[in-house]
């Protein structure tokens, strides 16, 4: 989808569909340069140095030890501060932050609680007006028992694996000397697994400052391949992705069912997009799209960012192991197969694989840094249901009038379809607003997605464009 010299099969082939085809579209070649370097970065040895060190504090529970250099959530948040500080000594784009508040009288947290999300911006060109991507995992663990602080809970897998995805991706962008034009976050949020309270504060404060955030890749349980079932997957990850719940069209709200838009929210549309750039730079490590938010009786901090308006998903392993998740470290007897064995419980490092999360790493890089220098997503698309025909027409400003954009593509699917089928290349103009009919597809028939293409050959995430006048 991103890289604009490869087209996708069409499944319908017309003479005006193929003449709009032919337009010329820009060379990706150097765009596609700067991302292949980020990935070649990516260390399975970093990775694999970062989780033995986070699982190595011991306990990283919310409510855990603060004043120990080495126990407790509070040695972690330190170590984590530290690293992302020495990441900002190789490029002085990156600057570190943390984001303090207090919780108290909350389901989950028994005492008056300090919670503290480090993270770090890598600063585009659009500054703090512009677009934000967030690259995120959470740094809590947690015991069998949810309240219990001073127990061992190492958390390697949940969620060591997506800290230290959010830390080697910091590192791989820095050490680049990677210059995005939007801005890239590195977050690690505490207080997931007492309730979101983290990211939920981070996103609360995002959208009380109007920030333009247009993606959130979440990271949680990113690091084994060994499912309980013994099944071995080490070439895929889960992508979880919320639908619409509702739809404004003018002042009504509508069911998206009406307009058969239920998977076509902007959370949707960023996984179509990671799935596409995967197959694109990374083709031997697949996704597979999930159409829910998450996993039956589980959450992730991706939650957060969705429940104030911002697009997001969620990374987890294909086969996990609940053996290793929120369990007391122990051994205990069991049965297999009518034969007693002994099971190791506890989510301990030696279950986590670093070259699997060196993958799903230079999944969420890739998916970031496209998005940081690709343009912005058309504005005031619609799709016009002034009258009944029999094509499809649509409208979108074009506010930069040509500066630094190529064109836009009309991607198109069957509405029964799960993945874009093709698309139609408008070539950009000078006018302030496009106007575009595809004569020969029915809006009926199909599902429609505009994304902004740059000169550089990067593209936004599509938009599907709601129905107007």
């Amino acid at each position: 989808m991103h890289h604009i010299s490869k087209v996708i099969a069409l499944t319908i082939l017309t003479t005006s569909l193929l003449a709009a085809q032919t337009v010329p579209t820009p060379d990706a070649s150097a765009a596609d340069a700067r991302v292949e370097e980020i990935l070649k970065t990516i260390s399975p040895d970093s990775l694999r140095s970062y989780d033995n060190t986070l699982a190595g504090f011991g306990i990283r529970q919310t409510m855990s030890d603060t004043t120990s250099n080495t126990r407790g959530i509070g040695a972690a948040r330190r170590w984590i501060h530290s690293k992302f500080e020495a990441f900002a000594k190789n490029d002085p784009q990156l600057k570190v932050y943390e984001d303090r508040f207090v919780l108290e009288n909350v389901p989950r947290i028994s005492k008056p609680t300090t919670l503290v999300n480090e993270y770090a911006v890598l600063w585009g060109k659009e500054g703090m007006n512009g677009r934000y991507i967030v690259i995120s995992g959470h740094y809590d663990s947690r015991c069998t028992d949810i309240m219990d602080y001073t127990s061992d809970a190492p958390g390697a897998d949940d969620d060591g694996s997506g800290v230290s995805l959010v830390l080697e991706a910091a590192r791989a962008f820095t050490s680049t000397h990677f210059k995005p034009e939007a801005n890239i976050i590195f977050a690690c949020f505490p207080g997931e697994e007492q309730g979101l309270y983290g990211s939920n504060h981070f996103a609360m404060e995002a959208r009380q400052k109007n920030l333009d955030i247009i993606a959130d890749l979440n990271n949680d349980i990113v690091g084994a391949i060994r499912g309980g079932n013994g099944e071995v997957i080490s070439n895929m990850v889960r992508v979880f992705s919320q639908g619409y719940k509702e739809i404004k069209l003018g002042t009504r709200e509508v069911n998206p069912e009406v307009i058969g838009y239920e998977n076509d929210s902007p959370s949707r549309e960023l996984a179509r997009y990671i799935h596409s750039a995967g197959e694109q730079f990374l083709p031997t490590f697949h996704t597979t799209l999930i159409f829910r938010q998450d996993r039956f009786l589980r959450g992730g901090d991706h939650a957060s960012f969705n429940k104030y308006g911002y697009p997001g998903v969620r990374f987890t392993e294909p086969n996990e192991d609940y053996h290793h998740q929120h369990q007391n470290v122990r051994v205990e007897n069991d049965t297999l197969n009518g034969k007693a064995v002994r099971v190791q419980y506890g989510d301990l490092p030696q279950y986590v694989d670093s070259a699997y999360i060196a993958s799903v790493c230079r999944m969420n890089s890739l998916t970031a840094a496209l998005l940081s220098i690709s343009p912005p997503a058309p504005q005031n698309d619609v799709m016009l249901v002034d009258k009944l025909e029999y094509g499809s027409r649509f409208r979108w400003d074009n506010p930069l009038h040509g500066n630094g954009i190529a064109g836009w593509k009309i991607y198109y699917r069957k509405s029964a379809q799960p993945f874009w089928q093709g698309y139609v290349f408008v070539k950009t103009s000078a006018q302030p607003t496009v106007d575009y009919d595809l004569t020969k597809m029915s809006k009926d028939d199909y599902i429609f997605g505009i994304a902004a293409v740059g000169t550089n050959g990067t593209e936004s995430i599509p938009e599907a464009p709601l129905p107007g006048k």
